[in-house]
């Protein structure tokens, strides 16, 4: 099989963690199969560079990204039309020249469907190449701030039209999924979970600790609600069994140190900071615990990865979460429920010796490995093309 994928979020150097779980997808069906990527950088704004094109291959994994110079007028209505005639002819351009060089694809395979899948549907048409749709993101969710039903016409329709001519669509979340169905009114909807490099997520027995250690690790950004961890922490350590740490690891350590100093936590809460994806297991593999208390999700990443270093996870229960959260490995609460996330995190240090984390990480494995959703992915292309 001869796929390419059309991605519409892609790590690129002017945003390095865009679309990141996109690139660790690729890098695993690539183990199995040679893919061909093209990722069209989506800036809307002025670009200062010119016109440029990198390739970088690594192993089966071909990255082709594509920048394009941008000049706004600064009449938005018509700098919004210009920008999707410019974006839309040099994709085609570069794919009509890929498909020059290469031959023509069997499949492609499109992340998150605007605008890439506005691309692939054009190339359906000019020449007859089947495409499927996977979707990331979480603004199905009446949660989200940017849902669905509120973004703009020409964005719903055209989401829609990308999503009823594709050959079949995934989500990483069964949640998001059906949500997608109803709103698009839609059926070929599969479920293909994110993944986990279980070479660097794996458990790890630590030295039993004094101090039981929770970990959180995000963007630290106001979806993760960082701030309602805090303070669900803070009646934890006055209700306190047993002396606990809190470890925050991400970027946004400005947005939260000032409500930590003002509660005098700072000897039981630890600001990491961003670290390489791969360093993020140190941190997990040191915890006895993970916390997650996002306002909305889809089916993040960090919460597989967490599971499969053997962690129990306490989780509001939003999004595709509850698809991996069971009573043998955590325990779900409702969204914005301080409380109930302070009570859930003592349950769990309570009855922390019933959890069995080698156990935990094992069925995670099993589930999200690097090797097990490829195979998902490449069971999928040869069904679509019989």
């Amino acid at each position: 099989m001869k796929i390419l994928w059309l991605t519409s979020w892609y790590p690129n150097k002017y945003e390095p963690v865009n679309g990141d779980f996109i690139q660790r997808h690729a890098n695993a069906v690539a183990a199995f199969m040679p893919i061909n990527l093209i990722h069209i950088v989506q800036l809307g704004k002025d670009v200062l560079v010119e016109n440029e094109i990198t390739t970088q291959k690594n192993n089966q994994l071909t990255e082709q990204i594509v920048y394009f110079k941008f000049k706004k007028w600064g009449f938005s209505f018509i700098d919004k039309i210009r920008y999707n005639l410019q974006y839309k002819h040099i994709a085609l351009t570069i794919i009509k020249n890929y498909i020059k060089q290469n031959g023509q694809p069997d499949l492609i395979h499109v992340h998150v469907p605007m605008k890439a899948g506005w691309i692939a549907l054009q190339i359906k048409k000019l020449y007859n190449i089947p495409y499927i749709v996977s979707e990331q993101a979480s603004y199905y969710d009446d949660k989200a701030p940017d849902n669905f039903k509120n973004r703009s016409l020409f964005f719903k329709k055209n989401t829609q039209l990308i999503c009823k001519n594709a050959a079949a669509i995934t989500n990483v979340s069964s949640v998001i999924a059906k949500k997608m169905e109803q709103l698009l009114a839609v059926k070929n909807i599969y479920t293909v979970h994110n993944i986990a490099d279980t070479h660097y997520f794996f458990y790890k027995p630590n030295v039993e600790q004094q101090v039981f250690t929770w970990v959180h690790v995000s963007t630290l950004s106001e979806q993760k609600n960082v701030t309602g961890i805090i303070k669900a922490f803070h009646q934890l350590i006055n209700q306190k069994q047993q002396a606990c740490r809190l470890i925050l690891v991400g970027t946004h350590v400005q947005l939260h140190k000032p409500l930590v100093d003002s509660l005098q936590l700072n000897n039981h809460i630890n600001f990491i900071g961003e670290v390489p994806h791969n360093k993020v297991a140190n941190y997990l593999q040191q915890a006895n615990a993970f916390v997650l208390f996002s306002n909305h999700e889809n089916f993040p990443c960090v919460l597989v990865e967490a599971l499969c270093c053997g962690l129990p996870v306490v989780s509001s229960v939003v999004g595709g979460v509850a698809d991996a959260i069971t009573k043998e490995n955590g325990m779900l609460v409702n969204a914005e429920d301080e409380e109930a996330l302070t009570n859930a995190m003592m349950n769990v240090m309570t009855e922390y010796k019933n959890y069995d984390r080698a156990a935990i990480a094992a069925n995670a494995k099993r589930l999200y490995d690097n090797e097990v959703i490829a195979q998902q992915f490449i069971d999928l292309y040869e069904n679509v093309l019989k």
